[in-house]
């Protein structure tokens, strides 16, 4: 029993730390490289704060994984979790990839400090980049999250009426629960 309950929780702090972190560049991250000056200067924002997440989000993911093979009985809902699980792998690696391409079209090159030290062909790839991150980056807490909602969902509920039972047993002398 101690030994499921050691890999459940592994399996639960990574998935919430991978949602924690995803939620938090979508919102506070992006949100804020969206105020920048310029498309170069939000990308410089936004480069430097994801890549000091991506270890710690590789690392949650890979913890939440183990947990995962670690209960290793399959519950009634193991298909449809093994799909958003690996959906949610999916649209991480893919804003990966998309944010690595936007770093690249505007921050490579040292005469690049400004969107408009940009040639055009630059410029384009980093508005398609741009494009292609709108709407992954809310695709990851939203896979992560219906997860976390499926994980609670299953899991043990007390037997019919004990928690009428708690509830009626006196908290303290002189005192009645209610059911």
């Amino acid at each position: 029993m101690k030994r499921e309950t050691a890999w459940r929780s592994a399996r639960d702090l990574g998935l919430a730390v991978w949602l924690g972190g995803s939620l938090m560049g979508a919102v506070g991250l992006n949100g804020t490289a969206a105020r920048a000056a310029d498309r170069v200067a939000a990308a410089r924002i936004t480069s430097t704060g994801w890549s000091r997440w991506t270890p710690v989000g590789a690392c949650a993911i890979a913890v939440h994984l183990l947990g995962i093979a670690g209960t290793g009985k399959p519950q009634r809902s193991h298909a449809i979790r093994s799909v958003t699980t690996l959906a949610a792998m999916a649209a991480s690696t893919y804003s990966y990839v998309v944010g690595k391409q936007i770093q690249h079209a505007a921050l490579d090159g040292d005469r690049v400090t400004t969107e408009a030290d940009l040639d055009a062909h630059r410029h384009r790839r980093l508005v398609r980049a741009e494009r292609g991150l709108g709407w992954v980056q809310w695709a990851v807490p939203a896979l992560t999250a219906a997860l976390i909602v499926d994980y609670a969902r299953a899991l043990p509920r007390p037997p019919d009426g004990a928690s009428c039972a708690i509830a009626k047993s006196p908290a303290s002398p002189g005192q009645r629960g209610s059911c």
